[in-house]
């Protein structure tokens, strides 16, 4: 239903919303209206309804009040048809209608089984009396002119005490009132006669035949009707038949069958309203509502009731009709509404929308004409401007796209001259940056050889520096090995010396012990051999000096040598160490070489990555470029499906 309901038209929408708006609003105005006309309504009828069961209760007790005027009269003259001293005999008992009453008289006339007198009451004023003597506490009719139903007369009964006359005549006061006896209705007076002591002893009863005027009152009561259901009822409020319907358009005689305690509240309230189920009918007429008013002369409640369906009929009956009304109405609405939707807008937004498909499927030639100046209007226009400015925008655009094409066209053909060019330049810096890698390795490796003459030329001059040393040190130790020869020679001298002396001393030795006789052998036995020593020591000693004087000769001339190579050993470390200063030079300038070619390889390498960079964004720029080329044309295609010229 949702997606039903957003596929139809803006105008069907609002045609629909509008109806039932108005629907609504017109239902729920019509049902509060009714509602508050069925109230008043409702109101109006109970009021009328107490109007008339106020008519009847009156009507009533002005008919009342004209049979009391009446029957007293008549009681007043019956009366007068009898002598005004009554007496009664209890022991002088008469027998009637096969019981027995004490005797009463009025005057010296018996009224026991007299009938004269109430017949000629009958025969002068039609009404019916009787008399009645108190025997203990009843009274028994003693003589009538009242008949059954069989004709015959009814004496001898007695007054029946649950009547509200015998009440009355015990506590010695008249009554009055309505009285159904033996099938018919009378307006009855019971009076009582007392004797001189004031007690009742007798009753005067007068009846008037009113069942013909009952049965008029009671028609009359049918007769009123409230609407096509309602009526007016009576019920018996005492006696035997309390809670009866007295009078009844079916149920005359029947006890009300009705909901919880509304008869009893009827019965014994004075008057009211009450609203009540009447079990004895079925369907919407089954909830009645009634107005009761009591009556208190004839002990009667006067009810008039009518069910609550009909009391709302006529009001449900307008309700209906205007409902219907409203709706012809909100439908012949709805038609117009959606006529002038259709016509004002519908319409113009189908044109609007074909128009926009239109320019959807790109013809931008489609326009609308209106001379409506409301929204619809300008909506219109302004599609309509939207159409031209659309126009001028996909000419401007188509333009723009067509030199956009161009452009991308030339800009794709010298991303790929560029390209080209930076292609070659690369591969000539590769070239260059291969020969400087030769040239860096050749100088690296004339450094790395200058650094190697260099050291040898280090070694050179220290080996050199060394051997001048050493020179000098073998100088300086040949002085010293002739120093220690010479001395060497002086300590010979000595020894030699020494040894000449010891000599002597042997020799000195051995003439002592040769003194010395026996005790002397020994000791010339060591002279002989310190002599032998001493010579041998001699001997020796002149072999070093002969050694000793050849080592310094050969020590004189190697000495003069040693100057010599001295000498030459210092002109060398001289030149080595010039030799160790240039290569050191051209080590340093190698070095420096080598570093300067190294940036330059370092440069050139820099140089070859920036073009290959180029190249690569040339490269993107020449793919940017076909790929904008292909979207400008793209574009151009696009753009050519709008018609902007006829």
């Amino acid at each position: 239903m949702q997606l039903a309901f957003r596929r139809w038209s803006l105008g069907v929408k609002l045609s629909v919303i509008a109806s039932l708006s108005v629907a609504v609003l017109f239902i729920a105005f019509s049902l509060s209206l009714t509602r508050s006309a069925g109230e008043k309504l409702e109101s109006l009828t109970m009021h009328d309804m107490e109007s008339q069961v106020t008519g009847i209760t009156d009507m009533i007790a002005m008919y009342d009040t004209s049979l009391q005027a009446s029957v007293d009269s008549y009681t007043t003259l019956f009366a007068s048809f009898l002598p005004s001293r009554f007496t009664v005999d209890n022991q002088a008992r008469l027998p009637i209608s096969g019981t027995t009453a004490p005797t009463l008289k009025s005057g010296d006339t018996v009224l026991n089984m007299n009938t004269a007198v109430t017949d000629d009451f009958l025969s002068r004023t039609g009404a019916i009396s009787t008399i009645f003597v108190r025997d203990g506490d009843d009274f028994v009719r003693v003589t009538t002119s009242l008949k059954k139903e069989d004709g015959s007369r009814a004496i001898g009964t007695k007054l029946d005490r649950a009547s509200p006359a015998f009440a009355s005549i015990s506590g010695n006061k008249s009554y009055s009132g309505l009285a159904v006896l033996f099938g018919k209705q009378y307006i009855t007076q019971y009076k009582p006669v007392t004797d001189a002591s004031g007690s009742v002893i007798a009753i005067l009863f007068v009846g008037i035949d009113i069942s013909k005027e009952f049965a008029q009152m009671q028609k009359r009561i049918l007769d009123k009707r409230i609407g096509d259901t309602g009526h007016f009822i009576a019920l018996s409020k005492s006696g035997a038949t309390a809670g009866t319907y007295l009078v009844h358009p079916t149920q005359t005689g029947k006890k009300p069958d009705w909901s919880g305690d509304a008869l009893q509240q009827a019965l014994k309230n004075d008057n009211g309203r009450l609203e009540y189920d009447d079990n004895n009918l079925s369907g919407d007429d089954r909830t009645q509502v009634m107005v009761y008013h009591n009556v208190p002369q004839w002990k009667w409640v006067v009810v008039g009731t009518i069910s609550k369906a009909s009391l709302l009929a006529e009001i449900n009956t307008i309700r209906n009709l205007f409902l219907g009304g409203g709706i012809a109405l909100v439908v012949l609405f709805a038609v117009f509404f959606v006529y002038l939707t259709r016509r004002w807008l519908s319409r113009p937004l189908d044109e609007v929308v074909k128009v926009a498909e239109q320019f959807a499927a790109g013809n931008l030639q489609a326009t609308l004409t209106t001379k409506s100046q409301d929204e619809v209007g300008r909506l219109v226009d302004a599609i309509n401007g939207m159409g031209h400015g659309l126009t001028r925008l996909v000419s401007q655009v188509r333009d723009a796209a067509e030199e956009i094409a161009a452009g991308t066209d030339a800009l794709a053909e010298d991303s790929g001259n560029i390209s080209e060019q930076i292609s070659r330049q690369a591969s000539s810096v590769e070239e260059t940056s291969a020969t400087m890698e030769q040239l860096s390795s050749t100088v690296k490796q004339n450094a790395d050889n200058v650094s190697a003459a260099k050291g040898l030329a280090a070694e050179s001059a220290s080996a050199a520096q060394n051997g001048s040393i050493t020179v000098t040190d073998s100088v300086e130790t040949m002085s010293e090995i002739k120093r220690s020869s010479q001395k060497i020679a002086d300590i010979t001298t000595t020894i030699q010396s020494i040894a000449f002396q010891t000599n002597i001393l042997a020799l000195n030795a051995a003439v002592e012990a040769s003194r010395a006789g026996e005790h002397g052998k020994g000791f010339a036995v060591v002279a002989a051999e310190v002599r032998s020593l001493a010579q041998r020591s001699s001997s020796a000693v002149k072999e070093i000096e002969a050694l000793i004087a050849e080592s310094l000769h050969q020590i004189e001339t190697g000495y003069r040598f040693s100057e010599k190579t001295r000498s030459v050993m210092d002109d060398l470390l001289h030149r080595i160490q010039q030799v160790s200063t240039i290569v050191n030079d051209i080590d340093i300038a190698s070095r420096e070489q080598s570093l300067g070619i190294e940036q330059v390889n370092v440069a050139i390498n820099q140089i070859g990555q920036a073009i290959n960079q180029n190249a690569s964004l040339v490269q993107n720029s020449e793919n940017t470029a076909q790929g904008l080329r292909e979207k400008g044309h793209h574009l151009s295609d696009v753009v050519s499906v709008f018609r902007i010229h006829p």
